[in-house]
């Protein structure tokens, strides 16, 4: 075997070793990001068409510039500062500090093998990657008050009666909107970023053009958000809370963003076209039709970001989506205003495929007039039933969850009498890594008797074979407060919602 020959294969081997090396211990970290790709309703479901863009970029970069294995210890110093960042992370338990540490440890490691200058071409194709990490959640505060003060002012300049209370935008005698997190606008910002970003990459030569269309980028991104976040307030509360635009906000959100995109393109094919060449080669470089080539492809990814994120966006089965509307709790809720919302603090259940759901969230306002001094209580109804159990679609099984178990854990248990003889299973839910209580109570209602353990709502079937009914049902009281004794306020309320779920289950089902 002659030199060349080795060499070529050390050049092509040793960035493989070095990848394998990362992903072996680097593996609980992605591994994490891995889950919350998957969580679709979150900001990092573009993340799987991302990386698989990223490796698509990086090995055609590679193919075309073929870099030379060497050694250069100076990027050693980067690579081992990144690597104790993430041990760092991994022994005080904190993901933040592991998952920062990534690619400054990936790409410090590409340094040490093939230098500067060698290594730098690989930067945007493997730092878009960079909006695919969870660490972008702490803006999503930021960005949430931003959306409430655009919102603020645009609603003042309407003749509607409406307060601002933090996040919290409600009409007296009509119901109440939360800009939560998914409100930000953190996801039309991430796929925002990533688009401008592999455009700067395809088409644009110079840092200056470059950071101008990142930030139209981010502004139009954020004024998508703006707008959609607007048209839902102003059509729910024209609406008294009842247009089907609120249960379809992702869909909506998602054209909104894709207008969007027509100034921003509009935009970078200008800076594109004013970039003043430095040189005889990067002036054939634009004026060839390379150019055109990748405007096409990024309008084709564009179209495959918005597409995968609005068919990654979760909604209701279609018998869900028939009956899930109505409030089977309409009569025991005359002091509170329905939010724009189904979580408490980024709690609820997990049910899986149930025939029949109702799941919402309510903000008290006590005996009408909205105090400013009230304790914040949100209430969670969840009432979730099954037609007739069946292998998958069975109100206890492995899927179906009280809690999410990487995000919650029970701090305590307690019953919830709801009569002399009955009562609801109750327990306060503290958030990892946070203050966040939820007080949670539960209850199964199987073929017309009430449990509240697994095993009895599973044995509950067996004396139900000798009445005609075949339902099983979950109901969930969720009840989070600022200064308030939770489980004494879920106990006091617990009785009323049981009984009207029970009526509402009984009229449904018998």
């Amino acid at each position: 075997m002659d030199r060349t020959s080795v060499v070529n294969r050390i050049d092509w081997l040793a960035p493989w070793a070095f990848l394998i090396l990362f992903l072996a211990g680097t593996w609980p970290a992605l591994e994490g990001i891995g889950v919350r790709w998957l969580k679709l309703d979150e900001s990092y479901s573009h993340g799987y068409l991302a990386l698989a863009v990223s490796l698509f970029f990086t090995i055609r970069k590679w193919q075309t510039t073929r870099p030379v294995v060497g050694f250069y210890p100076f990027w050693l110093i980067p690579l081992v500062l990144s690597a104790a960042f993430y041990l760092i992370g991994g022994i005080l338990f904190i993901e933040a500090f592991q998952q920062v540490a990534l690619l400054p440890l990936l790409m410090s490691g590409l340094l040490a093998l093939w230098g500067w200058k060698q290594a730098k071409p690989f930067f945007l194709p493997i730092g878009i990657l960079l909006f695919t990490l969870p660490i972008w959640d702490y803006l999503a505060w930021s960005l949430q008050l931003i959306t409430v003060a655009v919102n603020q002012l645009i609603l003042s300049r309407l003749d509607i009666e409406f307060i601002v209370e933090g996040i919290i935008v409600y009409f007296p005698g009509v119901g109440a909107f939360e800009i939560a997190h998914g409100c930000s606008g953190l996801r039309y910002l991430l796929v925002g970023l990533t688009l401008v970003v592999l455009y700067s990459e395809l088409n644009l030569r110079r840092l200056r053009e470059r950071l101008l269309l990142c930030i139209v980028g981010v502004l139009l991104a954020l004024v998508a958000n703006w707008i959609r976040v607007f048209v839902i307030i102003y059509v729910g509360y024209e609406s008294d809370m009842t247009s089907s635009l609120i249960h379809e906000h992702d869909t909506f959100g998602w054209w909104v963003f894709a207008g969007t995109l027509v100034p921003l393109f509009m935009f970078a094919r200008y800076l594109e076209r004013r970039e003043v060449p430095e040189n005889g080669e990067q002036q054939d470089f634009v004026k060839a039709p390379r150019s055109s080539t990748g405007l096409k492809a990024l309008g084709l990814l564009s179209v495959l970001f918005i597409v995968f994120s609005w068919w990654t966006t979760p909604g209701m089965d279609e018998k869900g989506a028939a009956q899930g509307h109505s409030n089977p709790f309409s009569d025991e809720l005359t002091e509170w205003l329905p939010l724009f919302e189904d979580q408490l603090h980024g709690w609820q259940p997990i049910v899986e495929r149930p025939d029949w759901s109702f799941g919402k969230t309510f903000f008290f306002r006590g005996d009408g007039a909205l105090s400013e001094a009230g304790n914040g209580e949100r209430l969670f109804l969840g009432l979730y039933s099954y037609d007739y159990q069946r292998p998958g679609s069975e109100v206890v099984q492995y899927h179906n969850r009280l809690y999410a178990q990487e995000r919650f854990f029970p701090n305590s248990t307690f019953p919830v009498p709801v009569t002399s003889s009955d009562e609801l299973a109750g327990m306060k839910l503290k958030v990892l890594g946070g203050d966040k209580e939820v007080y949670v109570a539960s209850g199964y209602y199987v073929e017309g008797r009430w449990e509240t353990s697994d095993l009895e709502a599973k044995l509950a079937q067996l004396p139900g074979i000798f009445n005609s009914r075949t339902d099983a049902s979950l109901l969930v009281i969720g009840l989070a407060c600022d200064r308030c004794d939770g489980a004494g306020r879920l106990k006091a309320l617990a009785p009323e919602i049981k009984q009207a779920a029970q009526e509402y289950l009984d009229r449904l089902y018998e």
